[in-house]
Formats: C-alpha cells, structure tokens, sequence
C-alpha cells in the first residue's frame, strides 16, 4: 500500500511538473520584458542555484530569509551562512551575502541579513546594500503533520551612485507546507515598498510570486519546481531542480532556469555541497555552483557558500 502510495505521489508530481514546464513555454515567445527588481532578486545561496534556484518548496536552512522565509520554522539548529559570487566572471560586479537565523523556541525563528552588490565601473563605482529582518512561525502548532508555517521579510535597501542616491524598504510575504511526500510553497516579494530618490521621486518595486512543489523522492533525492510571476506579465520564468546524495556528507545538484521572454535564455547549473564537522563541534556546509550566461558572458558565474551550524 504504502510502494503505491509513493508512486502515486511521484506520478503526480510529474505531471503537475510537466503541465507547468508546457504550459509556461507555450506562453513564454508571448511575453515581453518585464520591469526586474534588480538586486532584490539576486540568489543568496550556492545550494538553491545549484538546483536551479527551485528552492521556495525546499527552504530548509539559512537562505530560506529569501527563498520562503516560512521555511525558516523548520530549520534545527542556529545557522552562519554566507555567499560571494563575481557575477559572470567579469571582475565588474560582485555580490556578498551574510546571514544568521535562530530556530523555533517557542516563539518563531527569526534572522538578519545583509546583502552587498557593487559595480566597479572605473572610475564609477555603484553600491546597492539590502538589510532584511526574517520571522517565520506554525500556523498551528497543535498540527504536526502537515507541517503549515507563514513567514515575512522586512527589508531596508539602499543604493549609491555617482549620479543619485535611493533608500527605500520592501516586505515579503510567504507560506509553507510540508508533507511527509512533498511540501508546496509561495513567496510573495515586495508586495508592500518605496523607493525614495535624491531628487524627490518616488517608485516602488514590482511585484513577484514564485509558487513552487518539491518531492523528497527518498532520502537521497528531492526534485522541485518553481514558477515566478510578475504582474502584469502572467509567467516570468520556470525553475527545475534536483538533488542527490550519494554519500551522507556529499551532494551533487542540477537545474534549469528559463526566463520566459521573447529573448529569455535557459540557464544551466550544477553544483556540489560538503558537510563535515569543525572541531568536532559543528557542522559546516561548503556549496558550488556553476550557471551559464552565453548572453552576458562565455565564462557563466560561479558561486561559493559557507554555512556553519551551532
């Protein structure tokens, strides 16, 4: 009962993921660019862009701050996590990220993060900083299984130019639930903001879902599926994601992302996580990941992560 059960739900898991995949490339020569969010929409884990970026089901360690900061009522233990890229391997821009979240003790888990991009356009030189302050908590607690959870992010954003200065805030909106088979996801990002310019102006930040499945298919693999929308545009792009753990330390990830746009490009990654204990004490996790980027450059971006446990 229990064999049919399981592939029942992993029947249902490919054809959801499969409807999703079709549907989005039917429509995606039909969309035009649409507005981005720029920096507030720049992967903060090596782990997650390994996979794909198809995380908002998963989100079970630090960078559920920005992938689904519900996921953060799951996380067990108080979490360290950082990340640098040199996005395209240009040597023109570069991102950091730092991270600490606190597990359920009662009252929620929380976090504080930061995130750093700059430009070094000699002699220019663009700094975007984004502080955000994450809290997750159970809808119920009395109910165990599914595990039901919503989260929110309070984010500070500020950008410095030669040109104009900005500061402005957003707030995020997410929920999670986990089932022993598969677990569902949704983040709502910026659903409240403003941008405060130099001369005066105002703007705000465009809207972004991302609704995703993931399917522990044993305890070795998890496949997930993520799909973003940006209004007004219906379908922004598709995420696909899979991990595999050959060894208990060691793991081995791959994804595909497509923009769904007129000229949108699949982008591909792979990527590897080790765990060991420092010490004897802690646990740490050391995360690559490779994506390609023949648009912006023929070299792709690599990406390194850090995460100790305690």
């Amino acid at each position: 009962m229990r064999k049919k059960q399981k592939l029942g739900y992993a029947l249902a898991g490919v054809v959801v993921t499969t409807g999703i995949v079709f549907t989005c490339f039917a429509y995606a020569s039909e969309y035009l660019h649409i507005k981005d969010s720029g920096f507030t929409q720049l992967p903060i884990s090596a782990r997650a862009i390994g996979m794909g970026g198809a995380f908002v089901a998963v989100a079970d360690d630090y960078s559920a701050c920005y992938y689904n900061p519900a996921g953060l009522i799951n996380i067990s233990s108080s979490e360290i996590g950082s990340m640098y890229t040199d996005l395209y391997g240009l040597g023109l821009l570069s991102q950091s990220f730092i991270g600490y979240v606190e597990p359920d003790r009662g009252m929620g888990s929380g976090g504080i993060s930061w995130s750093h991009l700059s430009a070094n356009l000699q002699p220019e030189r663009w700094d975007y900083d984004m502080v955000a302050y994450s809290y997750a908590n159970y809808l119920s607690r009395t109910i165990k299984i599914p595990t039901r959870s919503w989260g929110i992010n309070l984010k500070y954003l500020t950008q410095n130019t030669p040109y104009e200065d900005a500061v402005g805030y957003s707030l995020d909106f997410s929920y999670l639930r986990k089932e022993e088979k598969f677990s569902l996801g949704i983040c709502f990002q910026n659903i409240i903001s403003k941008i405060n310019w130099e001369t005066g102006e105002k703007d705000i930040l465009p809207v972004n879902i991302t609704a995703g499945i993931a399917f522990p298919m044993n305890s070795n693999i998890l496949i997930s599926t993520d799909v973003s929308v940006s209004p007004p545009d219906l379908f922004k792009e598709i995420r696909i994601g899979c991990e595999w753990k050959p060894y208990k330390l060691f793991s081995i990830r791959g994804g595909i992302m497509k923009k769904l746009q007129k000229d949108g490009n699949a982008i591909f990654s792979l990527g590897i996580g080790i765990k060991t204990n420092l010490l004897g004490l802690n646990t740490s996790s050391f995360d690559y990941a490779f994506t390609s980027s023949q648009k912006f450059s023929p070299f792709g971006t690599h990406y390194l992560s850090f995460t100790l446990e305690f």
